[in-house]
Formats: structure tokens, sequence, C-alpha cells
């Protein structure tokens, strides 16, 4: 198969950047959460975090956090309580806002009642 000449400066130099830009896609990919990098948590780890405060968190609070939208930030929570938390909701006397507060997984609680018992 013959490879086809560039004559074009302008094509070579695009030829590179797509290269350069691959390899940089690459060097993104290998330092992402995914990979096993322990030092970064996840949005949902901060969300949880967020939600564990003792009087909990308004959702403006969470989308500035977060730079999440409030239907995304409403769905997020919905997602945790599918997975067994217990989100509790009240209303701010302040804002009117809805407050969000997490008591703890139903998993994690029943666990930590086992060890005290035995």
């Amino acid at each position: 198969m013959k490879t086809q000449k560039i004559e074009n400066a302008a094509d070579q130099n695009a030829l590179a950047g797509a290269a350069t830009a691959n390899a940089s896609k690459r060097r993104r990919g290998a330092t992402s959460s995914k990979s096993g990098n322990k030092g970064t948590k996840s949005k949902q780890d901060q969300l949880v975090v967020l939600l564990s405060k003792p009087n909990g968190v308004r959702v403006a609070v969470i989308s500035d956090r977060l730079g999440w939208q409030a239907h995304t930030v409403r769905a997020a929570i919905s997602g945790l309580r599918k997975r067994g938390h217990e989100v509790t909701t009240s209303k701010s006397q302040k804002t009117g806002e809805m407050v969000y507060s997490i008591i703890a997984a139903v998993e994690e609680s029943e666990a930590e009642a086992a060890e005290v018992s035995s």
C-alpha cells in the first residue's frame, strides 16, 4: 500500500495537531478516577458528604459546589435513595428552599448495629 504524500503545509500541521490531541487524550484518561486514582472523590461521594452535614444542605448550595443544575441534584438524590441511603427533606425557614440531609445508608446502619450488639 502506498502512503499518500502530504503536499500542503496546512495539512501537515493539521496531521501533527491531531496526533498531539490524541496523545493528550490518552494522558488525561490515565489520570481519571476510574484508573484507580484514590486521591479524588467522585461527585456522588461529594454529594454524600454534603448531605451528611448535621443541618442538611439546600439544593442551591449543592448546585454551586458540584456545578450541577437543580434537576440533576434532585435526580442524584433519588439515585442515592435507590441505593439504600435514607434521605430526609425539610423546608428552609429563611428561604423556603428544600433542604436535604442524609441519615445513613441502610446497609451501613444495619452493619454498625450488628457490630455493636456482638
